[in-house]
């Protein structure tokens, strides 16, 4: 009886695990997200910005991705939308390179003791600002700092510590002006000085 449990454990282990790829797919989506892309690559590559795309357009509710693919694929997103069918995208090709975004998130500065390091003069941790920066584009669509609707912008959880999301909400309607995350000058524009 044992027996027949393991196989019957391994035999659904293995359909489930063929079920998520096709033929050979390599990349930071499973096989069914993939193939979700693949679907309306065509489409959604004419946008300048991942965050850009209207994924409601296009019949999907959100993008089909975990928020880590989600940033992986707009750090890239410049170079991927050059291909003109996604099942060409050499993902190997991807392993090392950053695009010009990749870089502005590098662009970080020491924060407190401690060693958290903050992009820029953001109240935000860099993991926090890492994810409000990739989602930007939408973030900045809100009219208040707190209607967002974090976990649809890809966003596990709300960014901050209350003192951070106090100072963004107060301050929404001139931070969200800025193009890029990265563009703001929290300074000038709150007050808040980084320590």
């Amino acid at each position: 009886m044992r027996l027949a449990i393991a196989i019957l454990g391994a035999l659904i282990a293995t359909t489930a695990a063929q079920a998520q790829s096709r033929d050979g797919f390599r990349g930071p989506l499973t096989g069914y997200e993939a193939e979700l892309l693949s679907d309306v690559w065509y489409e959604i590559r004419e946008a300048e910005h991942f965050e850009d795309i209207n994924w409601r357009a296009h019949g999907l509710n959100r993008a089909p991705a975990s928020p880590e693919a989600q940033q992986f694929l707009a750090a890239h997103w410049a170079e991927l939308r050059r291909e003109e069918r996604f099942g060409d995208i050499d993902w190997d090709d991807y392993g090392e390179k950053h695009s010009r975004r990749a870089e502005r998130h590098a662009r970080v500065e020491s924060g407190p003791p401690g060693g958290e390091r903050r992009y820029g003069d953001s109240p935000f941790p860099r993991e926090d600002s890492a994810a409000m920066s990739l989602a930007w584009g939408r973030i900045r669509q809100a009219a208040q700092f707190d209607d967002i609707d974090w976990r649809a912008m890809g966003v596990s959880r709300r960014p901050g510590d209350r003192d951070a999301r106090r100072l963004a909400s107060r301050y929404w309607g001139e931070l969200r002006k800025a193009e890029h995350f990265e563009d703001i000058d929290w300074q000038k524009t709150t007050g808040y000085r980084a320590r």
